[in-house]
């Protein structure tokens, strides 16, 4: 979910004169998905057009330490509810699939789409957190998050691959 972004910031990175190949990577801040020092690679006026460009596509561009912070809304993959559900990752799933609900936090899916980047342990990590979340929602007879099954099910999907 995360790679297709991250190409999408890349060639809108192509037409940026550099005096280096900017760093591009995924954001440790909260609030981005993605962070490049481009900054300090390119003019003001190179990084002003990237930045307008970028906004113009959709993305949310802040800039830190020197950083571009970069966010954007991630499209819901297409889906199917799986067959099973191993892991906490299925527990997620689970919980979801018997308790439905449209909500699906941006902060959310951002971490999930970044734990899918860093791999099946991340993910299940996530998920184990989610599990007990969505536990004490349902002790607390609150609606879970079931907008991120699509998001929870193309995270696995991709790690199988």
């Amino acid at each position: 979910m995360l790679r297709a972004l991250r190409k999408a910031v890349q060639a809108c990175m192509e037409n940026v004169p550099v005096s280096r190949k900017p760093a591009l990577r995924r954001s440790d801040d909260p609030g981005a998905l993605l962070a490049t020092d481009l900054p300090c690679v390119a003019g003001k006026e190179a990084v002003a057009a990237f930045v307008a460009a970028m906004e113009t596509d959709g993305w949310r561009v802040r800039e830190k330490g020197g950083w571009l912070l970069l966010d954007h809304a991630v499209p819901a993959p297409a889906w199917r509810w799986p067959d099973e559900y191993p892991g906490e990752w299925g527990c997620c799933m689970w919980l979801l699939k018997q308790h439905p609900g449209d909500d699906a936090p941006e902060d959310m899916i951002r971490s999930l789409v970044k734990a899918e980047e860093q791999g099946n342990d991340k993910v299940e990590r996530l998920c184990a957190q989610w599990h007990a979340l969505f536990a004490e929602k349902l002790r607390n007879q609150q609606p879970l998050p079931g907008g991120l099954a699509p998001y929870l099910a193309a995270a696995m999907k991709e790690e199988e691959a």
